[in-house]
């Protein structure tokens, strides 16, 4: 049902790297150890007390040096005072919290990050709410929804929950759990992602910082003592609901808050809720398909199902915040499905602005609960103010953490500041799917046997953290693939695992064998950026035959011909897509793909609708289809629209029956590798069973194919689709070509570099440009994972960036044969080391557009 159900709690982390040898300076030398003296002729002192663990950093990594033992760890709760009053009892609420600290903390006075996670799910939610009903006309008022009944939740105090100790603990970092307000033993009323919640988590980490006091008890007014064993950094992270609060606390910039991890969060609660206007239930299965939708579901449901108030329980009814549910249930607004005040409050996008904290974002490709627009709207807008962000986008569904070492990676530079060079790192890591996953190996040198350290041709394809799949020929021949994870990279031609292989007699790792990083989520695939800087927006245009199946390509019908196809929303979509013929949805395909092809970025789609009621549902998906025949197809990604909606998700304007409109609209961002063999095609179609208002069937939509089209984001953009379908674009008749042609000039060079001379260095270049675009963008970029951004001689980069990546000229209007200049400039440093040979870079130049 909610969010926090549909994916509890993420799963502890609990991978370990062991390493060879200490890196870094953050209190990396040992304290001495402590010791008794004996008196001469005395028995033997006791033996001395073990030195006090201290942050040990390996190939950027905290390692597990402190007690993982929960007896050697300090833990203690506390109800800190918030900075409102959300149950309107006259008294600031207060939110109960609990830690846990390494007990260094307290015998040698070591001050330490903080992992912290804010839940309303901690007290337990019930098991017996009322979603709305949606078997009813569109705009008409359903019948009134009953509260959840009582239910007694989870005693939460002392210990509100232990998800991250053990991993985190025994690397040096505390850990700090709070309820969210009207849950468990904290005061005040939940409100689903409302402003007391935000301000919840904010004032946690207020607390911990010494701005706010808090008290020993929920009622009492015993001060708990100040906070003296922090470091001052924190970092917030978690899933789903979970995940959420890290973005929203994020987005009000309050100092302290270093880092986020978010996976899969919520950016904008109408995102959640809601599309383009219409009311869209979330899903709970990867792909949203098959009877798992939380259809009736809304936001006071949710307010609802997680209210678990233990103070109330005496009573054993919660009544505080029913009227604050009542006015949710109102406010959210299920008859037009617009935006409004209540949904602007649960939209951090309109705050993004504010973060400064580090982002580590993660998402699932499939996740049709929160769906992937949140993450990638989110994310966008954190990479365009250029605030330290990485995104792990997996293949999955709802949930999934990065992989630990990443993680990892990330709260040692934010939170302990060693510096790593994660920063350096590519931004986007995305899991490629098994059957188009890119060769990441490298060959065995020689015959090895019971190592733990295996001699390769090159060590570079790989990283610590990541799991090496590694070929054993058993004493009889047989080979098995085991895997391991990489815990070191002494050197070029050397990588370490966690344990020893081939350690069974006649075993061995076979010289000449490749051992690779098999794709999964344990091994994503790095790009330089997400969306990929090469990824371009494709027009598909629609041909005739949508019943059975139309065409979908560079060329289409022309305007006013029209097909039309009649609701009905007891059919479901995966019936509609595998239909060979169906008078409820129109189909228009590619031909088949003769290589693969990666999608990018956030299909949209431009429909010119007329219908023949005066309210409808407007649906519309990313199919993925076998070369023949009709089942096996797969959706890829959709998206909604409410027609009304069409000119602001405020603002219903009435629909004239029989009048074309033009009907813009985004689906789920996507990062797909569609194999060689298949075709993609677009579904249209009008009420999606498994997400939206089930009104009567009958109303018909009528598409103006010449009028509509469909744009994929494609790495490669359009040549690359026209080279993967075997086809043209452009019209026939004498018409123009869609064009975006880019013909590079001789080769930049800066020359010889002088070391020990301060001086900047140009080096120029041009590009011929060809667009027939409405508006074009000629832009360069560094897509290389070694030193991006820097010139190279071999291992060594300069010290200073290339100056001149980014945006080289745009363009308004169409334009043919101009020689654009390019110019780059390089500072060398009078300081700067220089390495001789020579320095380069190859750069990619990208003419793209927005209005094809």
């Amino acid at each position: 049902m909610e969010i926090g159900k549909r994916f509890a709690q993420a799963s502890a982390l609990t991978a370990t790297l062991a390493m060879a040898a200490i890196v870094g300076n953050a209190q990396a030398n040992p304290l001495p150890p402590k010791s008794v003296a004996a008196a001469p002729g005395a028995m033997a002192a006791p033996a001395p007390e073990p030195a006090p663990a201290v942050p040990t950093f390996v190939n950027g990594l905290a390692q597990n040096v402190f007690s993982s033992s929960s007896a050697d760890w300090i833990s203690g709760e506390v109800w800190v005072e918030s900075s409102f009053d959300s149950d309107g009892d006259g008294k600031l609420d207060r939110l109960h919290a609990d830690y846990t600290l390494p007990k260094e903390t307290a015998t040698d006075g070591l001050k330490v990050p903080v992992i912290y996670e804010d839940s309303p799910y901690y007290g337990g939610t019930a098991s017996n709410y009322k979603n709305w009903v949606v078997d009813h006309e569109l705009g008409a008022q359903p019948p009134t929804r009953p509260f959840a009944g009582f239910f007694n939740g989870t005693n939460t105090s002392p210990t509100i929950s232990t998800i991250y100790e053990s991993t985190w603990l025994p690397r040096g970092f505390a850990v700090v759990h709070s309820e969210s307000p009207g849950s468990g033993y904290s005061d005040g009323c939940p409100s689903s992602g409302g402003v007391n919640e935000t301000l919840g988590a904010t004032n946690v980490i207020d607390w911990l910082n010494g701005r706010r006091k808090a008290y020993t008890t929920r009622t009492g007014t015993v001060e708990a003592p100040p906070v003296n064993w922090h470091n001052g950094h924190t970092a917030m992270m978690g899933t789903s609901y979970n995940g959420t609060i890290p973005e929203a606390a994020a987005t009000t910039g309050v100092i302290g808050l270093d880092a986020i991890v978010p996976i899969s969060a919520i950016s904008d609660w109408y995102d959640y809720y809601r599309a383009n206007g219409m009311v869209r239930a979330p899903h709970s299965a990867a792909g949203g398909t098959g009877n798992n939708s939380y259809l009736g579901e809304d936001l006071d449901v949710l307010i609802d199902d997680v209210y678990s108030r233990r103070d109330e329980n005496a009573a054993g009814v919660r009544t505080i915040c029913r009227p604050a549910i009542t006015d949710a249930g109102v406010k959210e607004d299920r008859l037009s499905g617009n935006r409004n005040a209540f949904w602007d409050e649960r939209n951090y996008m309109k705050d993004v602005k504010n973060v400064h904290a580090a982002v580590l974002l993660a998402h699932g490709n499939n996740d049709f609960n929160v769906m992937t627009k949140n993450a990638a709207q989110f994310y966008n807008a954190i990479k365009a103010q250029n605030v330290p962000h990485e995104f792990y986008f997996h293949q999955g569904g709802h949930g999934g953490s990065p992989p630990d070492a990443m993680i990892n990676r990330w709260f040692t530079k934010y939170l302990w500041g060693q510096d790593n060079g994660v920063q350096n790192l590519p931004k986007s890591w995305v899991v490629r799917e098994a059957a188009t996953c890119p060769a990441r190996q490298t060959t065995v040198t020689g015959d090895q046997s019971n190592t733990a350290t295996i001699t390769v041709a090159s060590s570079a394809p790989f990283m610590v953290g990541q799991t090496l799949t590694i070929p054993v020929t058993a004493a009889n021949g047989t080979i098995t693939n085991p895997t391991s994870v990489i815990t070191n990279i002494p050197d070029a031609t050397h990588v370490t695992v966690t344990a020893a292989q081939a350690t069974a007699a006649g075993a061995k790792i076979a010289g000449g064998a490749v051992v690779f990083l098999a794709c999964s989520t344990a091994n994503p695939t790095p790009y330089a950026e997400w969306p990929d800087p090469a990824t371009a927006t494709v027009v598909q245009k629609l041909g005739t035959g949508g019943a059975s199946r139309g065409g979908l390509g560079f060329n289409g019908a022309a305007a006013g011909t029209t097909e039309t196809l009649t609701d009905d929303a007891t059919i479901a979509d995966t019936a509609l897509r595998d239909a060979a013929a169906s008078p409820n949805r129109l189909i228009y395909q590619t031909g088949v793909l003769n290589s693969d092809l990666r999608i990018s970025g956030t299909p949209t789609v431009s429909l010119n609708v007329a219908f023949s009621k005066t309210k409808a549902n407007l649906s519309a998906a990313l199919v993925s289809y076998p070369a023949t025949g009709t089942t096996g197809g797969v959706i890829l990604t959709r998206g909604w629209k409410d027609p009304e909606n069409r000119t602001s998700d405020y603002v219903s304007d009435p629909i004239v029956p029989g009048t074309g409109y033009q009907l813009d609209f985004d689906m789920q961002a996507k990062d797909a590798i569609v194999p060689a063999g298949r075709r993609l095609a677009l579904m249209v179609f009008s009420s999606d069973r498994q997400y939206t208002i089930h009104p009567a069937a009958g109303t018909q939509l009528t598409l103006d194919l010449g009028k509509s089209s469909f744009t994929i984001p494609v790495v490669g953009g359009q040549a690359a689709l026209a080279a993967a379908t075997g086809t043209a674009f452009g019209d026939a008749g004498g018409t123009v070509p869609a064009t975006l042609a880019l013909t590079m000039g001789t080769p930049a060079t800066f020359g010889a570099f002088t070391p020990g001379v301060a001086k900047e260095y140009t080096a120029t270049t041009t590009a011929n440009v060809v667009s027939t675009a409405g508006d074009a963008t000629l832009t360069v970029s560094d897509p290389s994972t070694n030193h991006p951004g820097y010139l190279v001689n071999g291992t060594f980069s300069l010290p200073q960036p290339i100056q001149g990546l980014g945006v080289v000229k745009t363009y308004s209007a169409p334009v043919s044969n101009d020689a654009a200049a390019i110019t780059f400039k390089q500072a060398i440093g009078a300081n700067d080391a220089l390495r001789t040979g020579t320095y380069s870079k190859t750069l990619t130049f990208t003419l793209s557009t927005t209005t094809p």
